[in-house]
């Protein structure tokens, strides 16, 4: 009972996110730090990646 459960669990989450792109996935991972300006410019300093909302903005219609 526990792996047919454990197995559909798994089947619906990857139904859910099937759709996203890298980029929705990345966007998504650095939304907890886009409300604190120095967490956010801490985070991109440290990943590399855009976490502050107007360098979010820039990436996006870089890739429109």
């Amino acid at each position: 009972m526990f792996i047919l459960l454990s197995l559909i669990c798994i089947s619906a989450g990857y139904w859910c996110l099937r759709h996203m792109s890298q980029l929705d996935m990345d966007r998504a991972a650095m939304l907890p730090f886009a409300d604190d300006p120095q967490a956010a410019l801490r985070v991109e300093s440290e990943t590399g990646r855009a976490c502050l909302p107007e360098h979010l903005a820039q990436q996006s219609a870089l890739l429109a």
